[in-house]
């Protein structure tokens, strides 16, 4: 029988979870949205006619066309999307750990000596991403490992 102490940590464990993957699907529906946006702009539709404040649709477009394009044979368009996409339960554990397993991540620029760890910039499609996902909990420790355990193999 669980005392009363391990049902509440595992009742904060399921309401992280529950977080996690509600901010991922927020989100992933963002960028959707963005996305949208911006191919309808293209596409020469009425900017008025979208259903949006035109500073609104100013902003979606930019933030659409910042975002980087999802590589071939990939999952996400980058470590973070792709933890996302598994937080929002749109790829299996399985995928996720193997995208991550085997992506292309860009070596960190310098840090800064004494700078805080909830100051540091996260740099897209470093490892940091992989790292943070872990501490926020969208990722448990057990993937994580699986994935420090294949890099560290394919080195």
């Amino acid at each position: 029988m669980s005392t009363h102490r391990e049902r509440i940590q595992e009742a904060r464990e399921a309401e992280r979870r529950v977080l996690a993957a509600n901010n991922a699907r927020a989100a992933l529906a963002h960028e959707r949205k963005a996305l949208a946006v911006l191919a309808a702009v293209e596409a020469g539709e009425d900017r008025t006619a979208l259903g949006l404040n035109p500073q609104a649709v100013d902003e979606l477009v930019e933030e659409a066309r910042r975002l980087a394009p999802v590589p071939p044979g990939r999952l996400g368009r980058s470590p973070r999307h792709v933890i996302d996409r598994y937080a929002a339960g749109e790829i299996s554990r399985d995928e996720m750990i193997q995208a991550l397993s085997t992506w292309p991540y860009r070596e960190r620029g310098p840090i800064v000596e004494g700078m805080h760890d909830d100051l540091a910039v996260v740099e897209e499609g470093t490892f940091d991403e992989v790292q943070i996902a872990r501490d926020q909990r969208y990722i448990d420790d057990e993937a994580f490992y699986t994935i420090v355990r294949h890099l560290a193999a394919q080195r």
